[in-house]
């Protein structure tokens, strides 16, 4: 077991996880090319979305991950309590940042014509409902910060 630990870096369990998730992923991969009208697009979408995301979308937001925690924890050893600040702030940005990413055709209003006629839906809402969602899941997490606080300022 020590061995297969040095060698893999983890236990057989996360391996087997791994495994297990690449078969569910491969399998409604599969699913969703034998349903699509054209499975090229899907593949292309795909593709795209890797290169987006590595070339354009990780680099932006690692440096806006390191001028955060620059700012918020400062220089020396940084404490829990700024820690777990810097945190509460990073998971509503990234939620909210992923729903934007989403939606943005339509947070933006420049969805097709034929959305409305498609689904009934009128596309002026969304961009009030996401930043509504974006103010809740601040909100909720200042709340939740203000909860911990207390516990997180007493250093161990």
């Amino acid at each position: 077991m020590r061995i297969f630990r040095e060698k893999y870096g983890a236990g057989p369990v996360h391996l087997a996880a791994i495994l297990a998730s690449f078969a569910v992923a491969a399998y409604g991969l599969s699913r969703a090319l034998d349903l699509a009208s054209n499975p090229d697009r899907i593949l292309l979408w795909l593709g795209g979305s890797i290169v987006a995301h590595d070339l354009v979308l990780f680099p932006v937001y690692a440096v806006i991950g390191v001028i955060a925690a620059s700012v918020m924890l400062g220089r020396g050893r940084p404490s829990r309590l700024r820690i777990a600040a810097l945190n509460h702030l990073r998971f509503p940005a990234l939620a909210s940042g992923l729903l934007l990413l989403i939606w943005y055709p339509l947070v933006a209003a420049q969805g097709e014509r034929s959305f409305m006629r498609v689904s009934g839906l009128s596309k002026d809402v969304y961009l009030e409902r996401w930043l509504i969602i974006t103010a809740v899941l601040f909100a909720v997490s200042a709340l939740l910060f203000a909860v911990r606080a207390p516990w997180l300022a007493r250093e161990r």
